[in-house]
This record gives structure tokens, C-alpha cells and sequence, in this order.
């Protein structure tokens, strides 16, 4: 029974892939700028299930009721517990994140076009379009209440520590495909993420070409250094939606971008 145990783990891994570091780059940049939504269903469902149960409590109470019961006022008493007067954090829009990435492009004279926003609740992403007269190229921003993998965990290659405890990881530049497609339309990217103490996360994304994917590039190189995407996700402009309290399950910071 061993043997036969030994041959089958040995044929279910003779064809796996050694880790490389473009592999490893690759599922750090999905995990980091996944795009986590929620559905309008889901919300719906569980609106659903809170009405049902109250409709079900009410009429559980009339059942039990007796028509020599509806006479007899019930005393009135004060409650034992106080109610919650906390107002729970307000959290950002995406509107409110594109008009904070207009005003940080804006202050450095660089031209804007087709604006885009995404996400709500715990995190929110906007773009532009943006031209320094060299040539139009994206330029995304991803704003999340955490639950992402921490980039520097452990440290490696592009990770500073900051005073306040939070870090910043800027990513080498790296092709959008890693196939035959890379060759026809050329577009690189770099990004760069402050991940602060509790979790929270800032990722600005720099291209050379006006979109991530489905157009050619229009300059050689991202048309935002390492440097500005930095100053960009330091900013004290940005707000941050409340802290994310779900943990990550391990599997969302390893999935291997598709390209």
C-alpha cells in the first residue's frame, strides 16, 4: 500500500512548474489589485431573510395573542439596555477616490481623459487617461479596507519599512502578457502599494499605453516613475474605507494574474 501511495503522489507532481519570480511577481499583482465586488443579490438576500424572520416573529406573536388579551394594556417599562449610539465609520465611494486621483495627476500638469471608477464599500478604484505630450497611458488607483496579502511578508526585493510602521512595496516593470499577445500590443506596467499597519492599502498602477489590456502602447516605458507612484500613494489626500475585520483565506494574494 505504501508503494502504491509513493507512485501516485510521485505522478500527481512530475508535471508541476517550479515557482519562478515572474510566477511569484505575476500572483502578488493579482492578489494586491483584485478586484473584490459585491453583488447586488447578495444584499437582496439577506434583506430578504430580515424581513422574513420579522414576518414570522409577528405573526408568531398574533397566534399567541387571545381575544381576551386585546383589552388589558400592557405596563410600561423602561428598557434594561441602552441602545448603541455609535455611528459606525463612514466608508469612501469611488467617486470620492477619482476626484482625489484627479487632483493629485492634475498638480503635475498632466492632461486627463476617460475617467472610470469601480468597487464601493471596502475598497474602491478609479483611473484616468493621462498625457504628458509623450504619449497617453493609464494610470489606476485601488483604495482597500485590507484583507490582501501583505507584499513585504516576508521582506523581499522593492519593500521599505516607513516611520510610521507601514510599508511600500514598488514593483519592477513587467509585461500585461505573457503570451504571444505581448508582442502586438507591448503594454508594461509597474504599481506600487503602501500597505499600512492594520491592513489597509493604498496601489497606484502606472502603463505605458492608454489600458491594461486590448491596445497597443504609445511610449516604452509606464509614464509614472517608481518615485511618483510613491509620492502619489503617500499622499494624505486619500480616504480609506473602515478596516476590513474579514481575514484573507490565504488563496486571493496567490492566484496567478491571467494575461
Amino acid at each position: 500500500m505504501n508503494t502504491q501511495l509513493t507512485d501516485l503522489m510521485n505522478r500527481a507532481t512530475e508535471n508541476l512548474e517550479p515557482v519562478t519570480a515572474d510566477l511569484l511577481e505575476r500572483s502578488v499583482a493579482q492578489g494586491l489589485r483584485q478586484r473584490r465586488r459585491r453583488t447586488a443579490m447578495l444584499t437582496a438576500s439577506g434583506a430578504g431573510a430580515v424581513l422574513a424572520t420579522a414576518g414570522l416573529i409577528g405573526g408568531g406573536i398574533q397566534l399567541l395573542s387571545s381575544p381576551a388579551d386585546a383589552g388589558v394594556a400592557a405596563p410600561l417599562t423602561k428598557p434594561s439596555v441602552k441602545s448603541s449610539t455609535k455611528t459606525p465609520p463612514a466608508s469612501v465611494t469611488p467617486k470620492e477616490t477619482l476626484a482625489t486621483l484627479r487632483s493629485l495627476l492634475a498638480a503635475r500638469g498632466l492632461q486627463l481623459s476617460r475617467p472610470e471608477t469601480w468597487g464601493g464599500g471596502d475598497f474602491a478604484g478609479a483611473a484616468y487617461v493621462v498625457d504628458d505630450g509623450k504619449g497617453a497611458a493609464r494610470v489606476d488607483v485601488m483604495v482597500s479596507g485590507g484583507g490582501e496579502g501583505n507584499p513585504c511578508v516576508a521582506v523581499r526585493s522593492g519593500c521599505t519599512t516607513l516611520a510610521d510602521g507601514s510599508v511600500l512595496y514598488a514593483s519592477p516593470v513587467a509585461p500585461e502578457y505573457s503570451d504571444g499577445r505581448q508582442a502586438q500590443y507591448g503594454v508594461v506596467s509597474r504599481f506600487v502599494t503602501l500597505f499600512r499597519k492594520d491592513g489597509r492599502n493604498i496601489n497606484v498602477t502606472s502603463y505605458n499605453g492608454p489600458a491594461e489590456k486590448g491596445q497597443r502602447h504609445t511610449r516604452p516605458n509606464p509614464i509614472l516613475s517608481a518615485a511618483e507612484l510613491s509620492d502619489l500613494a503617500k499622499s494624505k489626500s486619500w480616504k480609506l474605507p473602515p478596516v476590513n475585520t474579514v481575514k484573507p483565506s490565504g488563496k486571493e494574494s496567490l492566484k496567478v494574474k491571467t494575461k
